[in-house]
């Protein structure tokens, strides 16, 4: 009898912490990483959002992702891929955050505050377009370049920084048994860098808050709410990114040396550094089916992430037009966003454990499916939901942001918790070549290859028809949601029977 509660309280540890004692001095580090850059992930978010939707239009949003973000993405493939076979992952690491910190470090505090010196008049961007109604979206991005800077570099970050860099290196010390409890924890701890983010943001957009306030009486200068707020937001991003550099160092210089916690690792963790050429590395990325399986999995992501997101945040600029409300509003999602996302984390960290790779993979997908047809039906028969439920208190625009909230929230809730698990834990079993460089192809281009393809979609719309908004194309992007869907579904399976295969082959 006394036997009983030490098991039940073990089994009770193991899902609400499945991390052992002695794995601590490797966990905590790598959690106290992810929780930076999800930090940063999340302040970025809101800051490149608050500037090009209230100031320009949310349909630019597909120009931006598509004729900028796609090729910064390609470019710094090629530029991962030279300096992986000339460096190790830790010296590619401070040289590409350090990077994009000085970038939003020279936007924040130069270009944002002078902006009237560096960008094109109001005028002659109004007579450009007048006189070039189809280049209409092309001439405003133009007229606020500054802003189509940070918002690449902001986009990129989840992408180079986290996707590609953080979890090519958790995947390459962290072996397959202990990834499926070490990531959905990981992924716990780091989202509650989310929580925190939205918070402080929240706190910076008000404009009586003490920050405000010393800013003017320390720095002078005349009053912009926005401005200040802008470069509170892009300082404390850059302390949590000179932290993350830190911790990496100290988990390589003092953690990877421990023999201790070397036994985690399924591989030498300190053989980062490739041999490939890149015409070597591409035809061994295209040879691998498993790969493409991947690649298409990204793809449709970011792809129904991009056709439900530029509806939402159009209904959200209605409601929110400055950036100092869109900045708020954007605050306070991402509180609920981290919030949603810790919960999540308890009731799925065990999925993987207890229900396997595949169900757990599959989760994703089937949420979207079914938050995003509810979006898309509440958006396309608005007038219809008006008619049958509208009075003098209802307001459809606010009903909307609310709905695509939620499915922003649930969505991407998952995608934390089980869609980067899976994902991630689909690279370790294969070769160092293609973890890195097939990792790199997949992240990187196959991440913003999906968003693109929406936003191609949307801007040729745009293009053709100056006068189109995303109310009046939601019906089609509706049903390229669906079958979207259809073929991620798809996609997800295949991928399982080929991840089946190969993880039993290494067990024989």
């Amino acid at each position: 009898m006394s036997l009983w509660p030490s098991a039940l309280s073990g089994k009770i540890r193991n899902i609400l912490w499945p991390i052992e004692k002695s794995e601590l001095r490797l966990f905590l580090p790598m959690a106290l990483l992810a929780l930076c850059l999800l930090f940063n992930f999340s302040a970025l978010r809101s800051i490149k959002d608050s500037l090009v939707v209230p100031s320009i239009g949310a349909e630019v949003i597909s120009f931006l992702k598509l004729y900028l973000v796609l090729p910064s993405a390609i470019i710094f493939t090629i530029i991962y891929v030279k300096l992986s076979n000339m460096m190790q992952l830790e010296r590619i690491f401070y040289v590409i955050v350090s990077t994009f910190l000085a970038i939003y470090a020279l936007f924040a505090y130069l270009l944002y505050p002078s902006q009237e010196y560096y960008h094109p008049s109001v005028e002659l961007t109004e007579a450009l377009i007048a006189s070039l109604p189809h280049a209409k979206w092309f001439l405003k991005i133009l007229g606020q370049w500054s802003y189509a800077i940070m918002y690449i570099f902001a986009e990129l970050w989840s992408v180079v920084v986290i996707n590609l860099m953080f979890w090519q290196f958790a995947n390459h010390i962290i072996a397959t048994d202990k990834a499926k409890r070490f990531y959905p924890m990981i992924l716990l701890i780091g989202n509650i860098g989310l929580v925190i983010a939205g918070n402080m943001i929240v706190y910076f957009a008000d404009s009586l808050a003490l920050p405000h306030l010393l800013w003017v009486n320390f720095f002078g200068g005349s009053y912009h709410a926005a401005e200040i707020t802008v470069k509170l937001v892009v300082s404390a991003v850059i302390l949590s990114g000179i932290i993350a550099m830190l911790l990496f160092k100290y988990i390589h210089s003092y953690i990877l040396e421990d023999s201790t916690a070397q036994k985690l690792a399924a591989r030498d963790a300190h053989d980062t550094q490739t041999k490939l050429s890149i015409a070597d590395s591409i035809s061994l990325i295209m040879k691998s089916k498993y790969i493409g399986y991947i690649i298409v999995m990204i793809i449709c992501y970011g792809l129904v992430i991009n056709i439900l997101e530029g509806p939402w945040k159009a209904k959200v600029r209605e409601l929110y037009p400055t950036t100092q409300e869109y900045i708020s509003f954007m605050g306070e999602f991402n509180i609920w966003m981290g919030v949603s996302s810790v919960f999540f984390m308890f009731i799925c960290s065990n999925m993987l454990r207890n229900f396997g790779w595949f169900v757990s993979a599959i989760m994703t997908p089937t949420i979207i499916a079914i938050t995003g047809a509810m979006f898309f039906l509440f958006v396309v028969f608005e007038d219809v939901f008006y008619l049958l439920f509208g009075n003098a208190a209802f307001s459809p625009a606010y009903a909307a942001v609310i709905v695509g909230a939620l499915q922003n929230i649930l969505s991407k809730s998952t995608k934390y918790s089980l869609f980067d698990s899976t994902k991630e834990m689909a690279y370790i079993p294969l070769s160092k070549e293609l973890r890195t460089k097939g990792k790199a192809a997949a992240e990187v281009v196959g991440a913003k290859l999906g968003k693109s393809l929406g936003a191609f979609v949307q801007s040729a719309i745009f293009v053709l028809v100056p006068t189109a908004t995303f109310d009046s194309i939601a019906p089609m992007l509706m049903v390229v949601f669906v079958l979207v869907m259809i073929l991620w579904l798809m996609d997800v399976k295949k991928l399982n029977e080929e991840y089946t295969k190969i993880t039993q082959e290494d067990k024989q």
